[in-house]
Order: structure tokens, then sequence, then C-alpha cells
């Protein structure tokens, strides 16, 4: 290369960086890249100020220049060329914001009931949502137009459509799993089946359904109804699978069967061989052992409630001594730990229904053995059905403040012994991360192991048995008081 030509050649080249960096009126070199990037910060700021919807043909118009700056910086367009794009969508958007404003003030109670309806995801709903939506948009765009005449006429009917969407999201939320278990009843036919039980399951949901139409915010009230609602689909199934089991037996069959089921559960509550009396004697014996049961658990009740008035009696003694020794001190303390932790177990055991959970105190500690967390056969993955067997426990260890947390997983003595182990261990760190995800308690402070088949706490000759050894357990060490 001539010397002439290199001289040629670096000229040029200072006149392109000289071209990039040109000044603007205030004397500041202007980054053409900068004000793309600026740009487009300002236009997602916008959106998440629902500008995109308050005026969504002028920041639909912005968003274009926005386009047009972002090809022309990449194929190196004049900078007299960007900055107009981008002068454009600048433009657009300040119009757009203002019209959004005017939206905000016209269709306020529109924006509130739309605002509801998304709180609730009803924009999952798919179709009937987006049919709403243009609707609504219809009405945004008539105020770009100047139109408040027709924003205002059908304001109403599109706020009364938003809130139907809600409801819709709302029982979509509630009892669209009962819904699901109903509509495969009805493929599969099963109110000829089990035409009671059906009429039960549907009553339930209509119920449900009927509610939330006219309580949409009675939040407990509605997991109430559609636990129940639930709850009757899966009865229904369970009959229906116990009728088509009594259906294939004789009568003779079927009563040696129920009688095989009372005979298990009498040896389990030590009743004796009740085989020679007939059905409604057999229930009887049973139901009276359970009676009596029942009014051992009240006594060990009332003397729970006996031993903690103790306490606090030698509690409020030792604190009118003077001079504590080191040993009253101690004794204080431990009182007074012992009567904390017996009044969060009390609370703690109102939070699970019997098939959830079983709570009770091992020593120091807080254990809670949930009988209703369910894994698919062989896996580890948690579903959505046990996250709110999942949010209970979350809320019985944060009850217990900043306490240590081992979470154990057991399985029954089925397959392999070093498969059992890996499986229960991968369960409890399945809860564990569950936890701490949700902010329970810091990561060092939860701690997951897996015991396999190694600790049954039944038999594992028996369905039954090996159920009861398929387990998740919490055990909760509250933190020790200074």
């Amino acid at each position: 290369m001539s010397r002439k030509s290199f001289v040629f050649g670096a000229i040029i080249l200072m006149l392109m960086i000289a071209l990039a960096t040109m000044p603007d009126q205030s004397g500041a070199s202007v980054n053409p890249g900068q004000l793309v990037g600026q740009l487009e910060t300002d236009l997602a700021s916008a959106k998440s100020n629902q500008v995109d919807v308050l005026s969504p043909k002028l920041f639909k118009e912005a968003q274009s220049a926005l386009i047009k700056a972002k090809k022309a910086l990449e194929k190196g367009a004049k900078l007299s060329a960007i900055s107009q794009y981008v002068a454009d969508g600048n433009a657009n958007l300040k119009k757009a914001q203002e019209i959004a404003q005017v939206s905000r003030t016209v269709l306020r109670d529109t924006n509130e009931a739309r605002n509801k309806a998304l709180k609730v995801d009803a924009d999952k709903l798919g179709k009937p949502f987006e049919k709403v939506e243009n609707e609504y948009l219809k009405l945004t765009t008539a105020i770009e137009r100047d139109n408040l005449s027709y924003a205002q006429e059908y304001a109403a009917e599109v706020q009364a459509a938003f809130r139907d969407v809600e409801i819709m999201a709302i029982k979509n939320s509630a009892i669209g799993n009962a819904r699901i278990m109903l509509a495969d009843a009805d493929e599969a036919k099963v109110q000829k089946l089990v035409p009671m039980a059906y009429s039960d399951a549907l009553q339930a949901l209509n119920e449900a359904d009927a509610y939330i139409g006219q309580n949409p915010y009675a939040t407990e009230a509605i997991s109430q109804k559609a636990a129940h609602a639930e709850f009757m689909a899966r009865r229904m199934m369970a009959i229906r699978e116990s009728s088509q089991k009594f259906k294939q037996m004789t009568p003779e069959a079927s009563a040696i069967y129920v009688e095989s089921l009372f005979g298990r559960l009498g040896q389990t509550m030590n009743t004796g061989d009740l085989r020679d009396k007939g059905v409604e004697d057999q229930f009887s014996a049973l139901a009276g052992t359970f009676q009596i049961m029942g009014q051992t658990s009240h006594s060990l009740e009332k003397e729970k409630q006996r031993h903690q008035t103790r306490l606090a009696s030698l509690e409020q003694q030792l604190s009118g001594l003077k001079g504590y020794s080191s040993e009253q001190e101690a004794a204080r303390q431990k009182l007074a730990a012992e009567r904390a932790f017996n009044e969060k177990f009390n609370k703690v055991q109102h939070f699970f229904r019997p098939d959830e959970a079983e709570v009770y105190k091992q020593g120091n500690q807080l254990v809670i053995r949930m009988r209703g967390i369910q894994f698919p056969v062989g896996q580890a993955i948690l579903s959505s059905d046990n996250y709110t067997l999942l949010s209970k426990v979350q809320q019985a260890i944060q009850t217990f403040g900043q306490p240590t947390v081992t979470i154990e997983g057991h399985t029954d003595s089925t397959g392999s012994a070093q498969t059992n182990q890996e499986l229960s261990q991968k369960r409890a760190e399945a809860v564990k991360t569950y936890l701490v995800a949700n902010k329970t308690l810091p990561i060092n402070r939860i701690r997951a192991a897996g015991y396999g088949p190694d600790r049954p706490l039944a038999p594992n000759t028996t369905p039954e048995g090996r159920a009861i050894n398929r387990r998740i357990d919490v055990l909760v060490t509250p933190a020790k008081t200074q």
C-alpha cells in the first residue's frame, strides 16, 4: 500500500468516528446506541405501567420506531436516521403516556376490574379472557381517537365482563380438579354404576360453584367447600371401585371380604376373634373399643392440662424466690422453655387434619409425620397436590421462630435397600428444597436424611404396614434460649 493510500484511509476512518460521536446542541457527544437503549428502557417502564393497553395504538407505534432504530443501528445507518426513529418513538411514547392518564381516569372502575381478574390469573383462561381483553382495547383505542363517549358508554359492560372472568378464574383454581374428576366420571359413565355417590359429588360441586359466584372473596369458606367437593368426587370414585369389586363377587365372598377387613382391624385393637358375630355386631364391638380409646385419649389430654397447670404453678413459685441459685435459675429456664414448647405444640396440632399429618413430641423435638404427602411410585417429584400440606408444615416450623429442622425420608422394604435409601434421601431433599425456596428457614438450618426401610413403624408383610412405613417425618428442634 502506498503512503498516499494509507493517509487517505486514515482520514476516512477519522471522519467515520467523528460522525458516530457528533456533538448535539449542548456540545455533548451523542452515542446512537445509548439513544436506542434509553428508548427501549422507557418503553419497558411504560409497559410495566400498562401504557401498552391504556394507549395501545400509540404504544405500538413507539415500539415500531424502536425496531426501526435498532435495525438502522445494526446496519450502521447515519446518525440522523437513527436519531429520527428515536425521536419518533419518544414522541409517540409521550403521547401514549398522556392518553394513558386519560384512560386511567375515564376507565377507573373498569381498570380495577381488569387488575382483579389478572391477579387471579384470569389471563390463563385463554379465549374467555382474550375476548374481554379485546373489548377493553376497543375502549382505550376509542380514547386515543378522542371518542370518549364510546368508552364511557361501554365501560360498565366491559367491567362486568372482567368480573365474570375473574370469578371464572377463581372457580377454575378452587374447583377445577373436582370438575375434571366429574367430567372423567361422566365419560366413564360412573353415574350408572354408583348413582347416589355421583349425585352427592355433583351436588357438592354445584354448591361450591354457586357459593363462589356469590362470594368470590370469601377465601377460607371457598377453600373448605372446594375441599369438600374434591373429597366427594374422590369418594365417588372409591365407591365405584368398591362396587365393581363387589359386583364380581358372590354374596358369600362379599361377606367374607367384609369379615376379613373387620378382622384385621380387630387384631390391631385386640378385640379378639369376632367372626362368629354378624356384621352389625362386629361393627358395634369395634365401635365400643374406639369409644374406650377416645375416652383414654381424653383422659390423657386432661392429664396434660394438669401437667401444664403444675408447670405454671412451679414457675410462679420460682419467680417469687429471691436470689436464685444457679440450679434454681436453670430449673426456671427449663420450665419456661417446656411451657413455651407445650403452647406451640398445642397450637401446631390444630394446623393439620388427621389424614394430613400426625403431630407429637419426641423429647425436646416436635415431630410432624406427614401422612398425606404423595410421591409418584419410585420418584421424588413433589406435585402441586402436596403444596397445601407443605404450606401447613411451613407454618408449623415458623411457629418455633428459628429452629433447626431435619427432614427424614422413609420407605418400605420392597426393592433393594440401596435403591430405597437413595429414594428416601431424594424425597427428603425435595421437601427441603421446597421449604428453603419458600423462605421457611435458611438452608443451613434444614437437614435432609434418608433412612430407606431401616426404621419401620409397622411390619412390611402387609400392604397397610408398607403404606405406614412410606413416610416423611419433619423433626423440629427449637433454638435454645439464653
